[in-house]
Parts: C-alpha cells; structure tokens; sequence
C-alpha cells in the first residue's frame, strides 16, 4: 500500500463504552475516522463495511469472543492491522492471538503514550 493510499481509518471493538470512548478519544486526536462495535457479531460487520486500516479488538466480549473475531478478520484480508486490547491477560490468550496471526497486544489500563506508540507502530513512515 502506498502512502497515498494509506486512509486513517479505525475500528474499535470492545463492549465497555469506556474503554471505547478512551480510544476513541485518542484516535480522534490523530485525525482518524472511527468505526465501533460493542461486540463481536457488529464489529465483523463493521470490518466488511468499512475495511479500516487497523483494528483495536477486545478479547473478553459477549456473543463471539476477540479471539473469534480475529480469527475471521484474518480470514477475510490476511494483511488486516489487528491489535488485541485486553485487561485479561493470560499466557494461553496472548499464545492464542498469536496462533491468529494477532499482530500486537495493548495490555489495560494503557496510558496515551503507550498507544500512540502502538498505533505508530503500523502507520507508514
């Protein structure tokens, strides 16, 4: 993807709105187009209709769970950024999400530095 191509476009799947609005929040501050969901199901149709460049998805979530839905957004464009988000950390779900092909894991509570570094991480130089 070329530089010009490149559409700062965001989707945010985790069903606390908080955790939602603080992302979105930061996102917002870097002139970024938001899309969310609340849970798995709405965030898939999210990531067809809008196709962001990355996506910041929850692990613990109802009716499908982030490790679920990572699993079919890989599925659909191998290439998708997905960063899990999670406050529920354990060896098993970071060794899950990167079976999945997850590629980076913000750990909550993350301060705005922490995140920004992340989402640098991916943004074309």
């Amino acid at each position: 993807m070329s530089s010009n191509e490149f559409k700062k476009t965001a989707l945010i799947i985790d069903d606390s709105e908080i955790n939602r609005d603080i992302i979105s929040a930061y996102l917002e501050d870097e002139d970024y187009e938001i899309f969310s969901a609340s849970d798995g199901m709405e965030g898939m149709k999210e990531f067809k209709t809008n196709k962001p460049f990355i996506t910041f998805l929850d692990i613990v979530m109802p009716k499908m769970t982030g490790l679920k839905v990572l699993e079919k957004i890989k599925a659909i464009d191998p290439k998708a950024i997905v960063v899990m988000v999670s406050s529920y950390v354990s060896k098993q779900n970071i060794q899950e999400a990167k079976d999945l092909k997850a590629d980076w894991f913000l750990i909550k509570p993350f301060s705005r530095q922490k995140f920004l570094e992340t989402l640098r991480k991916f943004e074309p130089k």
